[in-house]
């Protein structure tokens, strides 16, 4: 599920790329560029290009082709061997090339920038964050599906035009100080964290390593931004009010939050939800399913709030965002069962918000409760207490039958299974595709993994042949 790398139209000058990236020119001549490209494919006539270095692939290889279909200049590493013909800037590391250039970019835009990290639900917060803005009269660019590393934050940064006056830019990370170089390239003036919790601690190390890691982000802010964050947990809290920036949101359930969620209901077709800003109430029925959009719901309004945008022009905005393809996604199942594709991807703390949305839905209709989950990948020394964890809140949940898919959920489906609950374990999600002649016509099916565990297939069997 990559998302193809939008077209930019950034211009630089060839003074701006040396002096932006530290590199040296060498090569022919130019004057400026259009448009930052790092695929040679993509080329267009004016465009730089920058050569990246991935696992399997050096785009080195490609400059000088880049050039040739129509590239200005390239962006190489210092040593690169290129034709006499081709224009190049040369620099100790493309990749950070690349992120400088996006900051020299973003720093001649003057509008506001929101970053947005978490553990679980940023990218939700981010759609949401978008639609209540624009909904509000903001002219929003919003980072496109999981462009939120360390090229697609610039990418996207590259973007920002005379059309745009906010950027909701999500973050992500996989490694220490990631969110510290997207929240220097991006120049946030307000950030969110949504929680700290279990996901990339391989990576990471701790719980408490990976708070610190979101956390960076609102480190970044100057004094006069605006730092947002889950006021229920209390590690990120505890980080998020010794940070500098002087206006500080909290949101949440608890009392005490800015941003307080009173109730909330849910069904197949939404969730109703009542909040409290700062003591305006404010109601919607809301598109997405559970409490986990409700609690992204309430970040959304409180970076609306931060802005100081009408709350109920945000709401509105809020009320109208669907689900996205595979993130607690409500389809319509074969029988009359109702498949809950969560399938995108999965961490402790979003497989319990599946969970919790799945459970009540199967409780308000009185229907049998099927719980299909693939493994949770990135989670190092902590992934079979995480796996055995899992197996405890589905048994929890009263599920009707668990199936696991893959090595982790082997531990899952032994605890869910020595407390009384009924369940399938297979070695991936190819073997337990057939799963439609063993759960009853009326069930309530939520289907959860990582990426890696391609979960979709086991979902594609189960809808209707109309949909599948």
């Amino acid at each position: 599920m990559a998302t193809p790398i939008p077209a930019n139209q950034a211009q630089f000058g060839r003074d701006d790329v040396i002096s932006a990236t530290g590199g040296s020119a060498i090569g022919p001549s130019w004057d400026s560029v259009c448009g930052v490209v790092t695929d040679s494919r993509a080329v267009q006539p004016g465009n730089l290009f920058v050569a990246l270095r991935g696992e399997r692939f050096d785009a080195h290889e490609f400059a000088a082709q880049a050039v040739d279909a129509g590239a200005t200049a390239v962006v190489v590493e210092r040593g690169t061997s290129l034709p006499d013909h081709v224009s190049a800037v040369e620099v100790g590391d493309t990749l950070r090339a690349l992120g400088d250039l996006a900051k020299a970019h973003r720093e001649t835009w003057n509008a506001k920038v929101i970053g947005i990290t978490g553990s679980v639900g940023k990218t939700t917060t981010k759609d949401l964050t978008a639609a209540a803005l624009q909904s509000a009269g903001h002219r929003v660019l919003k980072t496109a599906g999981n462009l939120n590393n360390r090229i697609g934050v610039p990418m996207t940064l590259f973007q920002l035009d005379a059309t745009v006056d906010t950027a909701v830019i999500e973050m992500g990370t996989s490694e220490p100080g990631e969110i510290a170089r997207l929240a220097e390239i991006a120049v946030p003036d307000v950030g969110l964290v949504t929680r700290a919790t279990l996901a990339h601690t391989e990576g990471i190390g701790s719980m408490e390593a990976v708070a610190d890691e979101k956390v960076a982000l609102l480190h970044a802010l100057a004094q006069d931004g605006v730092a947002i964050a889950c006021g229920d947990d209390a590690p990120l809290k505890k980080r998020a009010s010794v940070v500098r920036a002087k206006r500080k949101l909290f949101y949440g359930r608890t009392a005490g939050n800015d941003v307080r969620v009173i109730d909330w209901d849910v069904d197949a077709e939404g969730t109703r939800a009542r909040f409290q800003v700062r003591g305006q109430k404010v109601e919607i029925e809301m598109g997405l399913l559970g409490e986990g959009a409700v609690l992204n719901a309430a970040g959304a309004l409180a970076i609306a709030f931060g802005l100081q945008a009408p709350l109920e022009d945000a709401a509105r905005g809020i009320a109208n965002v669907a689900p996205s393809t595979g993130r607690l996604q409500p389809r319509a199942g074969s029988g009359d069962r109702l498949i809950i594709d969560d399938s995108y991807n999965a961490n402790p703390a979003s497989t319990e918000v599946a969970l919790n949305a799945a459970r009540a839905i199967a409780h308000k209709r009185e229907a049998p409760l099927v719980v299909v989950l693939g493994d949770m990948k990135e989670l190092g020394a902590h992934a079979e207490e995480a796996h055995r964890k899992v197996g405890e809140l589905v048994s929890d949940a009263g599920a009707f039958l668990f199936v696991g898919c893959g090595e982790g959920m082997h531990e899952a489906v032994a605890t869910a299974n020595a407390r009384g609950i009924d369940t399938l374990w297979f070695e991936d999600a190819a073997e337990c595709a057939e799963l439609g002649d063993r759960l009853p016509l009326q069930a309530i099916v939520l289907v959860k993994g990582s990426r890696s565990m391609e979960m979709e297939r086991v979902i594609t069997p189960l809808l209707r042949g109309e949909q599948r």
